[in-house]
């Protein structure tokens, strides 16, 4: 989802300075993105807060499929989520050249500082999605500092000077 902080309508501020106990977000119509090769829909990304999600009508833009309205997603902090691979292939192919605007539903979110538990119906009612891992089916790692064969941890010099070359560059 976009950065919610833009989308904040409602605020329980707790003891922690900079930290909700809670906000209450909606993600109205709105226009994408403008800029060249930027990637409009929601990123993948992994939260500190919880978020609780759930759609009002219309398509979410970051799933098209599977989330509907009345339905709602739970990722408690640190659960990596973002797009469908539909979605995501979609997004890498638009034209990015001229403003868009999302017109395709309504959605909204909490977030918390909280851990949010479901409850025993929750886990096991028929209208639980448990395929809702399958939509990343089919994406493929697309990060091109990778080099096969490194192992988690290490660092390698030569990205150290691609990254020198791109400053130099810009």
């Amino acid at each position: 989802h976009p950065d919610p902080s833009i989308y904040t309508v409602l605020t329980a501020q707790s003891d922690e300075p900079g930290t909700a106990l809670a906000d209450f977000v909606i993600f109205p119509p709105r226009i994408m993105a403008t800029d060249d090769n930027t990637f409009r829909p929601p990123w993948f990304h992994r939260n500190v807060m919880a978020e609780f999600m759930g759609l009002i009508y219309g398509q979410y833009d970051a799933k098209r499929e599977g989330f509907v309205p009345g339905g709602a997603s739970l990722h408690n902090t640190m659960t990596p989520h973002g797009p469908d691979t539909d979605t995501y292939k979609r997004a890498v192919e638009a034209d990015c050249s001229k403003p868009s605007k999302f017109e395709g539903g309504l959605a909204f979110m909490f977030e918390t500082c909280l851990t949010l538990k479901c409850s025993k119906y929750a886990l096991t009612c028929p209208q639980r999605q448990m395929n809702y891992a399958q939509c990343w089916d089919g994406l493929r790692n697309n990060f091109s500092g990778w080099k096969e064969g490194r192992k988690r941890g290490e660092t390698d010099d030569a990205c150290e000077g691609d990254n020198q070359k791109r400053a130099k560059n810009n």
